[in-house]
Formats: structure tokens, sequence, C-alpha cells
């Protein structure tokens, strides 16, 4: 947001972006890390996997104060180490909620979109079905990091399981293109906020500003759709956010040539 846009309208946008997208309650400000993180940095000889903490350390989970805990149970808060583990499975076995059984709906508690997306998905139904080399969300976002992986990097994953002379060979090149056009979408989109906030008359801006943010509803409607891994589905997802983009972004520029 920018810094001439007042506080009633700042107000005003963020109340209609969560209802339009089901924004999360913002929660109460948490302590930077938990003894989890402080513990196994300490003992970086004894932990397993330690090069897992720098990943985590570089992440968007570490940014927004998602700990070890989240994902892996146990007390983050407890001083002996037999205590802070008490309930922490591991990840081979069904209870675990990492298991790759169950690991699209520990994800699913903060990207409840995207894992909806992914449970009415081939992929899923393979999993579902007892296929081991079905993908889940650490396939293409890494155990720790949640990294989003470029177009090129989704590309190679898929072709890894659907070469080119296989059924779905052309799925990898659709996926690449289908991700490349969404990742254009979400440049243009954050373009436009400088765009809105030029715009000269009080009222016109607030509605832009809610049209602005009504069409992020529409792009993360269409990053969900990519988890479907359904050709057909993204394509109309991205369609439809393209056209509301497009339309925004012509009535920007006219509000913004009325000075």
């Amino acid at each position: 947001m920018k810094s001439n846009a007042t506080i009633a309208e700042v107000l005003f946008v963020l109340a209609a972006w969560m209802a339009a997208v089901g924004a999360p309650r913002i929660a109460a400000a948490q302590p930077a890390t938990t003894r989890c993180a402080a513990c196994h940095f300490a003992n970086m000889s004894e932990v397993p996997s330690p090069e897992r903490l720098a990943d985590w350390q570089r992440s968007a989970h570490a940014r927004h104060v998602v700990g070890c805990h989240e994902c892996h149970g146990g007390d983050p808060w407890a001083v002996v180490p037999r205590d802070a583990h008490r309930g922490v499975v591991a990840a081979g076995q069904l209870s675990s909620p990492v298991n790759a059984a169950n690991v699209v709906w520990t994800c699913g508690r903060c990207h409840e979109a995207n894992a909806r997306a992914f449970e009415r998905s081939t992929h899923r139904a393979s999993a579902a079905r007892g296929g081991e080399a079905a993908p889940t969300c650490t396939t293409c976002h890494d155990t720790m990091r949640a990294a989003v992986p470029s177009p090129s990097a989704l590309e190679a994953r898929c072709a890894a399981c659907h070469p080119a002379d296989s059924a779905r060979g052309e799925y990898p090149a659709l996926m690449h293109e289908g991700v490349e056009a969404l990742n254009a979408l979400r440049v243009r989109i954050d373009a436009l906020d400088d765009a809105v906030a030029r715009v000269p008359e009080h009222g016109r801006r607030v509605e832009l500003l809610v049209a602005l943010n009504n069409a992020r509803g529409i792009v993360a409607a269409s990053i969900a759709a990519i988890h479907t891994f359904d050709i057909q589905q993204v394509n109309e997802r991205l369609t439809i956010a393209r056209r509301e983009i497009d339309a925004l972004a012509a009535a920007t520029s006219t509000a913004v040539s009325d000075r």
C-alpha cells in the first residue's frame, strides 16, 4: 500500500480483501524463534540432517515464525530434550503429520486453497491408491524451504515422471507455460499498485483499490488451480484473471489521466 493512501482507505481495502480471499485472522505477535531451533542450532553436530536447519532459516516459514513444532509436533518451549520431543513421530510412520499420507493437510492448515485443489488432483488419487512415486507438497516445494519452483524447475520435476514419450508427455511443457503466464500476471498486478496510488479522485481510488484486491483473489484462485495439475482448469482460471487485470489496467489508466 502506498503512503498517499489514507488510513481509512487502507482499513477499507484490507477488510474487503480479507472477505474476498478468506484471509486468516492475524495471529498475535510471537517470539522470533522457539527452543526447537535454538537447541538444534546449538547442537548442530548431534541433530539429524543439520542442513535442514539452514534451509528453514532461509525460508518463508522462518520469516513468518512457523517453527518446527507446527509440522512435527512436540513442545517448543520445553527445556529438557525428552520433553521437547514428546509426541514427535518419525516421518516414515503413518501417524506423523509429515508422513506422505498426511503432509498435504499439515501444509493445508495454512495453505488451505492449494491443499483443497491438490486433493482433487490425479496425483492425490495416485497416492490414495498406494502409488509410492505419487508427489506431495514437498516434491515441488522441498521439505523445509517451501520454495516456489520456477517454470523450468517445475517442468523438470514433471518430466521426471512424465517423459516426452509417455502418455502425458506434453504435460511438463504445458505446466511450464501455465506457471510462466501466472507469474506474468502477478508482476502486472503488483505494478498496478503504483498506478492506482496515482489516481487523484478519492472515491475512484478506493473503488480501484477494492477491485485490485479482488483481482488478487482471482490470481490466488489461479495459483490454487496450478495445484490441481488440470491444464484445462489452469487455463480457464488464467483467462479469468487476465481479463480482470486487463479491465483494471484500463480503468486505472483512464482514472489517472483524469487529472
